[in-house]
């Protein structure tokens, strides 16, 4: 059973008040620890599911103190071992209390940290993208799952889905210039390897990735979905990533390696499935992270979201369908040479 430890620090003349917050569902132990000066702080273990609600609660309580601070600590074990308990009658009615993910704080901090531009991310693109080049160049399946499993561009993509859901700007423009700064930088560094080395269309790998299939689409639906799933519910993302990545770091190598071989419009078709497999993550990002309950915290950024939510839906739904028009005419229209 997935637990947090939940460290809230508040004024000592305050105990009783805290107290009072301890009889919720989903809470398994606490314990008190006096500070220095006139602070305490409280440990609670607690239901992974349920720790954004007692995250909650705590921030109204006392979030105006100057004094108080909240820590979240992922508990790898504890004895003795917590059974799973049934709920109790009168809280199975409220079924969005126990959606098995992390809590919003916890979420959005590992979030914006995979999504944050600096020279690891940087150095990690460049990585991938020699890695991915070869690959594909040599035709080894091997070498570009190598390059898969570094997946840059996973952190931007689910940073700009969980940005919508919050109705976050900066959080999505973050997300948006570090994927952007991370893309074009893949692009042009491929594109700077087809100059110089002999890049051949018909190779499998690069062949199978300049005419997209709809079933490409169907493929980074899942990932989206998988990845919001692994992130929300604290699991690991290595495997998840692996998924996400071959929806997008190999078509945009292949598009800059044919670019700058000379293959405008086989580039193109590599181009397309990039932008059709962005488009899908982004939107499987949002209605995921919809679907389990992301939300912000107080209701009046609830209201504004909630608008921000439906026009990027609609203008991802719009964009897949265009790009969706375009795999039409790709298929009808291009052909290897």
């Amino acid at each position: 059973m997935p637990l947090r430890l939940i460290e809230a620090v508040i004024p000592k003349q305050k105990k009783d008040e805290i107290e009072k917050l301890f009889d919720m569902e989903g809470i398994v132990d606490y314990w008190r620890e006096e500070l220095y000066e006139d602070k305490t702080i409280y440990k609670i273990l607690v239901k992974t599911e349920y720790s954004e609600k007692l995250i909650d609660k705590l921030s109204r309580k006392f979030q105006k103190d100057e004094r108080f601070r909240i820590t979240v600590l992922d508990v790898i074990a504890t004895l003795p071992k917590v059974e799973d308990e049934e709920p109790k009658k009168e809280t199975k009615k409220k079924k969005t209390i126990g959606r098995l993910r992390v809590s919003r704080e916890e979420l959005y901090a590992n979030i914006s940290a995979s999504a944050n531009l600096n020279y690891i991310y940087i150095s990690m693109v460049v990585l991938s993208t020699i890695i991915a080049a070869f690959g594909l160049i040599t035709n080894n399946t091997a070498v570009i799952i190598g390059a898969m499993v570094i997946a840059p561009l996973l952190g931007p993509n689910i940073a700009i889905a969980l940005a919508t859901v919050l109705g976050d700007v900066e959080l999505e423009k973050k997300g948006f210039i570090t994927g952007l700064v991370g893309g074009l930088i893949a692009f042009f560094l491929a594109v700077l390897f087809g100059l110089f080395l002999d890049v051949n269309p018909e190779v499998e790998e690069i062949k199978r990735r300049i005419y997209v299939s709809f079933a490409d689409v169907v493929i980074a639906m899942a990932s989206g979905i998988a990845g919001v799933l692994a992130f929300t519910t604290g699991a690991s993302v290595s495997l998840v990533g692996v998924m996400v990545a071959i929806s997008l770091l190999p078509p945009l190598v292949t598009s800059g390696l044919l670019f700058g071989s000379g293959y405008p419009l086989h580039s193109l078709g590599a181009m397309l499935l990039f932008l059709a497999n962005f488009a899908s993550l982004n939107l499987a990002g949002v209605i995921t992270f919809t679907i389990q309950g992301v939300r912000p915290k107080s209701w009046w950024e609830e209201k504004k979201a909630k608008v921000y939510r439906k026009k990027s839906i609609i203008m991802w739904m719009i964009l897949l369908s265009l790009l969706i028009l375009a795999i039409y005419l790709e298929h009808k229209y291009i052909t290897i040479q």
